[in-house]
């Protein structure tokens, strides 16, 4: 997969099929989308080319936003290349662009830069500062300036619209079932592993501190969760805990990721690994002594194992 920094850097031949948005997560309504887009250009002969942007717009249109992420700008790129799209555009965002109207996006940057004969769109995408989102309106716009449009239906789960407003949710609440279901996948975190304090070794439960590098990425709320660490082809089932680990730190300020691979006895210091994070067992808790927290743990690692093995069964 090619990757562009802006539309106007785009210098390719031949006519391209094109969708736009910031596909945060990828979920199952995304890739529903992505399907159709490299369908549509394999049989018209064209290039599929996924237009995103950076910052996200809400970043910019809304003064003081934070907004945080599905997947990190890097966890998304790699994502879309194993998807078959042929090039990806990232494009950046500023006011100044939020201020074009549909025409002006799609005729004179996306037919003009890109020459674009296909636009394969969501239910709900919506264009230019005049927020033009009707089909028959865009397919007029389409008839005069030679591409046709494709509009992907909804997909829904449970009866709700999967986006990925939702899935932050679900995954800010901890709902980390609820939110795989509509992301396709288990929701993850990637990171390098890092020294820490080594107090779990001293209570028989080592863990890999992970440091993600980017604190773009939503984080489930604080506490303990089942997960899964895969370790050079094997798979290890884990416990993650997220949080302040208020029982031996004084830095209530700061958040720990730090996992426990049941029966691992290895060094991960300066591998990068990804935990999947299945479900979530309890709420952090400040524990009155380490021995009240090794039997908590213990507990924590005997669900984690009936869990995993539901999993696998």
């Amino acid at each position: 997969m090619e990757i562009i920094e802006g539309i106007e850097q785009y210098n390719g031949e031949g006519g391209t099929c094109v969708t736009v948005g910031t596909f945060d997560g990828i979920h199952i309504g995304h890739r529903k989308i992505l399907k159709e887009l490299v369908q549509s250009a394999k049989y018209g002969g064209l290039k599929s080319v996924v237009v995103t942007f950076d910052p996200h717009p809400r970043q910019v249109l809304s003064k003081g936003a934070v907004v945080r992420f599905v997947l990190t700008r890097q966890e998304k790129v790699d994502m879309l290349s194993k998807l078959g799209v042929d090039v990806l555009i990232i494009h950046p965002f500023s006011k100044e662009f939020a201020a074009l109207t549909a025409k002006d996006f799609l005729v004179d940057m996306l037919c003009e830069k890109l020459n674009m004969k296909c636009l394969v769109k969501g239910f709900n995408n919506h264009f230019g500062s005049d927020r033009v989102s009707d089909l028959d309106a865009i397919e007029r716009l389409g008839d005069e300036h030679g591409f046709d449009v494709v509009e992907v239906e909804e997909e829904s789960r449970g009866g709700v619209t999967c986006s990925s407003t939702l899935v932050r949710r679900m995954i800010a609440e901890g709902h980390m079932t609820s939110a795989a279901a509509v992301l396709g996948y288990e929701y993850f975190v990637e990171g390098t592993v890092v020294h820490g304090r080594m107090i779990g070794r001293t209570i028989g439960f080592p863990t890999a501190n992970v440091r993600m590098g980017d604190d773009s990425k939503i984080l489930p709320r604080p506490g303990a969760y089942v997960a899964t660490v895969v370790l050079d082809g094997k798979t290890w089932p884990s416990i993650l805990n997220i949080g302040s680990n208020p029982t031996v730190n004084e830095e209530s300020d700061r958040v720990f990721l730090e996992v426990h691979l049941i029966g691992f006895d290895g060094d991960l210091y300066g591998r990068r690994i990804r935990v999947n994070v299945l479900r979530h067992i309890r709420n952090e808790v400040k524990f009155d002594s380490l021995v009240d927290l090794q039997a908590q743990l213990r507990q924590d690692m005997d669900f984690a194992l009936k869990v995993i093995s539901e999993y696998s069964s």
